[in-house]
């Protein structure tokens, strides 16, 4: 199905409960999202076939200016998560650990109340059998990587870059852990990536970087806008241990594949000057005016810091950094400046369906 088709089927789902009589061009999207139980934020959930669950948080009406452009940040989410887990909220007895270690809800309405510049579209990216990995492998556990999977990627960033072209849409790639197999899928589905990326992240999830796949194409994009930015955070999980026992070799995790995406970012990217910073626990390269950042957490004690790299502002730090908000109010990696935004409990909105269309599955 292409992009224009999927972008009717989506208004027309959503008609059911907004009633419309404007075309697909000229419809204007975000009136006809559902309204949240939290903050006003508007609201979508639906599953992308096959098996791409998505889930659109907006700003509420009141916050929402068609005047300013929209950030529209694209989560792909952690290995075993579920959108619920992601979005977060306050904690109760019996609750699932995950529902406290990433709060991308509350971080997000964070900063939405930290700058008015853009309206900022948080997007859950969630694959059926919540990883990317598998779920580009058409649902196997190991395999080639599915070339149709790869470019149902780019087709559905495109989409929603069509649903939300009424206003001045740009697009940043955000991931922690497995969700950044969603972004390299991206990048293997274009031949450079474009322009209406303004900003890539991957926290704690480059484990399937190669300078030769996608070296070259990075540092293009890179090139091309000093405006384009890159964050890149991790810590030493090759000297993590669990039960006792480390359980990333020394070139599996993302240490190593962080550290080799630094140096060819450094060998090949055009006016990049680098500062260091390093202390006992951290080490952090910033460029391009602190657009481009390589955080890397070192682990004498030997811990596993995967999760709170998100949770202590990681995700907040991803879209600031760069900006004059820029570690402004929080520190990256310091305590939590987003509890007041938690919710108190988890809203399951209802699920849209796309209308079939004939000859099309």
């Amino acid at each position: 199905m292409n992009i224009r088709k999927r972008c009717i089927a989506l208004i027309v789902s959503l008609s059911s409960f907004f009633p419309i009589s404007t075309s697909a061009q000229d419809t204007d999207f975000y009136p006809m999202l559902e309204q949240s139980a939290y903050y006003g934020e508007k609201i979508a959930t639906f599953v992308y076939e096959p098996g791409m669950k998505v889930h659109i948080n907006a700003p509420s009406e009141d916050k929402f200016n068609r005047t300013k452009p929209t950030k529209i940040v694209f989560f792909a989410l952690p290995n075993g998560n579920t959108t619920l887990h992601t979005i977060g909220k306050r904690s109760s007895e019996g609750d699932d650990y995950r529902f406290d270690i990433q709060h991308i809800g509350a971080q997000t309405r964070y900063l939405r109340n930290k700058t008015d510049d853009y309206n900022l579209v948080t997007i859950y990216m969630e694959a059926d059998g919540r990883s990317w990995a598998n779920w580009r492998r058409g649902g196997r556990g190991s395999g080639e990587m599915l070339p149709e999977r790869t470019a149902l990627i780019k087709e559905f960033v495109e989409y929603i870059l069509e649903l939300f072209g009424n206003y001045n849409p740009h697009i940043e790639l955000n991931s922690h852990s497995g969700g950044g197999n969603f972004i390299f899928g991206f990048i293997d589905s274009v031949d450079e990536i474009p322009d209406y990326v303004t900003k890539i992240t991957f926290i704690d999830s480059d484990y399937a970087w190669t300078d030769e796949q996608y070296g070259d194409k990075l540092v293009n994009w890179l090139n091309k806008s000093p405006d384009h930015g890159l964050f890149v955070a991790c810590y030493d999980d090759a000297n993590a241990l669990l039960d006792g026992k480390h359980f990333v070799s020394k070139k599996g995790g993302t240490w190593y594949r962080s550290n080799m995406m630094r140096k060819y970012v450094k060998r090949h990217a055009t006016g990049l000057n680098w500062t260091k910073h390093e202390d006992d626990s951290i080490r952090h390269y910033t460029a391009r005016d602190r657009k481009v950042q390589f955080f890397f957490r070192k682990n004498p004690e030997q811990k596993i810091y995967h999760t709170i790299l998100v949770e202590k502002n990681g995700f907040i730090h991803s879209v600031l950094m760069g900006t004059e908000n820029d570690e402004n109010g929080y520190k990256f990696f310091g305590s939590r400046v987003y509890n007041e935004y938690r919710q108190d409990s988890v809203e399951t909105p209802h699920v849209l369906t796309f209308p079939p269309f004939k000859g099309e599955k």
